[in-house]
């Protein structure tokens, strides 16, 4: 894997994975906090309703001594208790009623400690009638209060009851008074509306709202007990707290389950729309997360990338790659690392060429010196020859002249041929304004070449000219071109020059790019990094310092050489020229 993607790995890694393992526990402790919240709701309300019936309680108990301190006081119901007149035994019946709408009750009956019925009020058909069991129960009730199923003259009803005892006229009565509970008290005492109160009994059920009505009614007398009320509303995904109160119905003492209900629809509803943010701040954390590896990577690897480009050709004999950077973290210090390592090497590779161009010169003085003797040495041997005929037998001497004279042709040709050789080592001279294809024209118009071989200077006219010695500008064309024709394979093929104004990739400017092509056999890649060295060379008659010179004559211009070749492909040197003027780059 390559940087960029290790750095897009890495972000992704850092930026997503502490927030994907944080969503779950945070969801898990938002869940749990919100439990918490309506449990403690759901006591809360339930607190309030036992508040509420204590309230009526003591509202209950303050209307009873108020009705019993009348009855105490009031001489003519103390005259119908003891039977006197009709008239009285209908203002006795009619008792309970006027104090129920008085106190503002609900329920008021009076009975005697036998359980006789003397007046009702809320169900006045109920006189004469009684047992005394539910005044017997009522007894047994804490704080004295429970709740009592009662019949009405509108119905079965549940109400709060509580009992009173007096005497009157020497005869004990018991008065039991009672408020109606009902669904608007009930849904009055819900705080909110997801909060649900229900009262539920073997035969009836008072319900703060129909949802939880609706699944009360369905359930049968057996299932209306508190335990199994809890377990059904608490798998429907309800909280619920559960109490039982006493109730008397039917003078048999039984219970009433009061329920405090909490609908989770609201936390679930809140827990989605939790889940939804959590996973848009996942989406957007990845989101960013690849906008920044993709920043982050491409600000690291394009300018390694860059460096890497300029330091891929770069060695001893290609040093003229420029390293500058005003970047002020790692990748800057190892450009300029690179430019400072750069220039120390030009330095050395400058002293070493030095003393290797002075190795050079010696070991060129020593083949001149060779090569010059070589030459001289037939000559002087006809010389010498001559002389003895002139002194021994002068009339020879014209015809040893004529017999030698080849071989003095020949070795002053030879000689000549030497001079030729050597004169294309010397020194370049002052550079001048030069133009790339009158030198290449006359370049290919030198060497004499088979038909099977094809020139072509295909090097447009509108290049603007390069400054450069045109000498060693015209050696530079002469050794490549015939370098390129002798390469061709049996002295077939084409050779093509051609030239334009582009971008250098290495050096990262525009140039003169010129290019000298052939299809010939090609370079070994093993002898790419040599042909440029003093000296080497694989032909038998080559002296090897063909190409070496031509690097040095392109360096004298400002210029550089590459050279990219594949076996039986052909082989193509590239030049690259410094401009000597701005040129617009759409030209």
């Amino acid at each position: 894997m390559n940087l960029r993607g290790q750095i897009l790995v890495a972000s992704l890694l850092l930026a997503v994975l502490p927030l994907a393992l944080a969503i779950p526990v945070i969801r898990s402790s938002v869940q749990d906090r919100m439990t918490e919240v309506d449990a403690r709701r759901v006591d809360d309300q339930l607190s309030l309703v036992r508040e509420d019936l204590a309230e009526r309680d003591r509202r209950l108990d303050r209307a009873l001594g108020a009705i019993t301190r009348a009855m105490e006081a009031d001489n003519r119901f103390r005259l119908s208790l003891l039977g006197a007149g009709d008239d009285l035994q209908s203002y006795l019946r009619d008792y309970a009623g006027r104090q129920m709408s008085l106190a503002d009750l609900d329920m008021l009956q009076i009975e005697t400690a036998a359980g006789r019925i003397l007046s009702s009020g809320h169900y006045r058909e109920a006189f004469g009638e009684g047992d005394g069991r539910l005044a017997r129960v009522l007894a047994t009730a804490t704080s004295g209060q429970a709740l009592l199923a009662v019949r009405t003259a509108n119905g079965d009803a549940l109400v709060l009851g509580r009992m009173a005892t007096l005497t009157v006229g020497g005869i004990e009565l018991n008065v039991i008074g009672g408020l109606r509970l009902e669904q608007d008290a009930l849904t009055s005492l819900s705080r909110d509306a997801d909060l649900s109160v229900a009262l539920v009994w073997p035969h009836g059920f008072i319900a703060s709202n129909e949802e939880l009505a609706e699944r009360i009614d369905v359930l049968d007398d057996t299932d209306r007990r508190a335990a199994e009320l809890e377990y059904r509303l608490r798998t429907a995904g309800r909280v619920v707290r559960a109490q039982t109160l006493m109730l008397i119905d039917d003078g048999q003492r039984s219970e009433v389950t009061l329920l405090a209900v909490h609908d989770r629809a609201t936390l679930r509803r809140l827990l989605r729309d939790l889940d939804w943010r959590l996973g848009a701040s996942l989406l957007l954390a990845i989101a960013g997360a690849v906008i920044l590896a993709v920043l982050l990577a491409a600000r690291i690897s394009r300018p390694l990338r860059r460096l890497s480009d300029r330091t891929e050709n770069l060695d001893l004999d290609r040093l003229d790659v420029e390293f500058h950077s005003d970047r002020r973290d790692e990748v800057g210090r190892l450009t300029r690392l690179l430019g400072d390592m750069t220039q120390r090497l030009r330095r050395d590779v400058a002293r070493l060429q030095a003393a290797e161009h002075r190795a050079t010169l010696g070991e060129v003085a020593r083949q001149v010196n060779h090569d010059v003797r070589n030459g001289l040495t037939p000559l002087r041997n006809v010389l010498r020859h001559l002389e003895e005929v002139a002194e021994q037998e002068p009339q020879r001497l014209q015809e040893v002249f004529r017999q030698r004279k080849g071989t003095l042709d020949g070795g002053l040709a030879y000689l000549e041929e030497l001079a030729d050789h050597y004169s294309r080592l010397s020194p370049g001279r002052e550079p001048q304004s030069c133009r790339l294809d009158a030198a290449v024209a006359e370049a290919m118009a030198a060497p004499a070449v088979s038909e099977g071989v094809r020139l072509i200077n295909a090097i447009p006219t509108t290049l603007p000219p390069i400054l450069a010695d045109p000498i060693s500008l015209r050696r530079i064309f002469d050794n490549l071109i015939r370098n390129a024709i002798e390469s061709l394979r049996d002295h077939r093929g084409t050779v093509r020059v051609d030239a334009r104004l582009g971008e250098d990739e290495i050096l990262e400017e525009m140039r003169i790019l010129v290019e000298v092509q052939d299809d010939g056999v090609g370079i070994p890649p093993e002898n790419l990094d040599r042909i440029f060295t003093d000296f080497f060379t694989t032909r038998e008659q080559g002296t090897g310092l063909g190409l070496s010179n031509v690097r040095r004559l392109t360096a004298d211009c400002g210029a550089t050489l590459r050279v990219k070749s594949e076996p039986e492909q052909g082989t193509t040197f590239t030049i690259s020229f410094p401009l000597t003027q701005p040129v617009d780059s759409q030209s």
